[in-house]
This record gives C-alpha cells, structure tokens and sequence, in this order.
C-alpha cells in the first residue's frame, strides 16, 4: 500500500515523540542523580558541624572550614543543576504534547480526506450504474 502524506507526517511526528521521550528519560535519570548528590552533600555538610565542647586548633578550623564552603558552592551548582533539568524536562512535556495535538489533526484531516474520497467513488459508483442502465 503506497503511503499518502498523512502517513509519512505521522510517521515523522512518531520519530520526533519518540526521540523526545528518550531524551526525556535520559534528564529524569540524571535528576535522580543530582537529587541524590544533593541530599549526600547535605548529609556530609550537617556531619563536619562544628561541636561547642570540641577544641580546634586554627589550621582545622581553616580547613573544615574550607572544605564546608566547597560543599555550599557544590550544593549550590546541583540545585542550579537541578533547576535547569526541571525546566528542560518540561519544555520537552510540552513538545510531546504539542506533537500529540499535531498528529490528532493529522488523524482528523486524514478521516476527512478519506470521507470525501469515499463519497467521490460512490457518486462515480452511482454514475457509472446510472449510465449502463440507460
């Protein structure tokens, strides 16, 4: 059966889905993954608080300290990270979307062209019967 125009528009609108949900299952993965970074850095962040009975000397202190603002400035990159992958991830929601609403008005001219073509070949059907009859 040759394919008409609908079906190669619908054909190209599956592929383009189909690439979006990849993509898309690819950034929910690495959500994951930046979720549980963030929680992690913030396990280990809450682990090296200073104790008020505890004696530091000032080189510990330094690099405790060190090391806490290193986890702030990676804690503050996943949740950017974070931010910016929820954002994809819904930009791409609304393709799939919008490609669904683009093949259901695929779907509808399709029906329509096939309804009228169905009523051109019974008018030629009843022409054709009206004229061997006369």
């Amino acid at each position: 059966m040759k394919k008409n125009k609908y079906d190669l528009l619908i054909l190209l609108k599956d592929l383009k889905k189909n690439r979006f949900v990849s993509n898309l299952a690819t950034l929910n993965t690495e959500q994951k993954k930046i979720k549980k970074v963030h929680e992690e850095l913030g396990k280990m962040i809450r682990s090296c608080d200073f104790s008020q009975d505890q004696i530091f000397s000032s080189a510990s202190m330094q690099q405790v300290s060190k090391f806490r603002n290193d986890l702030n400035e990676k804690i503050e990159i996943s949740k950017n990270r974070k931010n910016h992958l929820s954002k994809e991830i819904k930009g791409y929601l609304t393709e799939i979307n919008k490609i669904d609403r683009q093949k259901d008005k695929i779907f509808d001219k399709k029906k329509q062209l096939s309804a009228i073509r169905e009523r051109i070949e019974d008018s030629k059907n009843d022409l054709n019967f009206k004229m061997k009859n006369i």
